[in-house]
């Protein structure tokens, strides 16, 4: 992780997403999401945090988001991911242990830092949508997961967790 928070625009997916994902059941999810259906964690707290805010997300902007995660999850995240988890699966002796854990903590905070860079590419991309009242948060986080994934079906119990904290009142 960067030493100051400085150096980071300010982000209100981010800020969002590190609220949501502080969520055990969120967390939980989350991982599933990704590891088990190949969603892309960054796209669907965007989505999440679009719906929040009443925004909907149309076929064309959809496609360019899902353009430019796949792009970056191929080519950065996937990569520093498998290195990451490669080095769990490495046996050490007791006396280089702490050397390869305090590596797999610097690249766990790396690779944070990375997710932060493709949320910021994200939200831009997003620009400012119109809000749509007449939909539900739920109801606009079911929509905007179609539309940036078409092609996958979801378990609705993974998708709970999201639902019911768009249930909740903002603050």
């Amino acid at each position: 992780m960067t030493d100051s928070a400085e150096e980071w625009p300010p982000s209100p997916l981010w800020t969002y997403s590190l609220e949501l994902y502080s969520q055990p059941e969120v967390e939980i999810a989350c991982l599933a999401l990704q590891d088990d259906h190949g969603l892309d964690v960054n796209l669907v707290l965007l989505a999440a945090w679009l719906a929040r805010s009443g925004r909907g997300v149309e076929a064309p902007l959809a496609q360019a988001l899902r353009k430019r995660a796949d792009a970056y999850q191929t080519e950065v995240m996937q990569p520093f991911r498998q290195a990451r988890r490669a080095l769990k699966r490495q046996s050490m002796s007791p006396l280089l242990a702490d050397l390869l854990a305090e590596r797999r903590r610097c690249l766990l905070a790396a690779e944070l830092d990375l997710e932060h860079l493709e949320q910021l590419m994200l939200e831009k991309l997003a620009g400012t949508l119109p809000g749509d009242t007449s939909a539900t948060p739920a109801t606009l986080f079911a929509r905007n997961l179609a539309m940036l994934y078409p092609d996958r079906s979801v378990p609705e119990s993974l998708l709970a967790p999201f639902v019911e904290r768009l249930r909740l009142p903002e603050g």
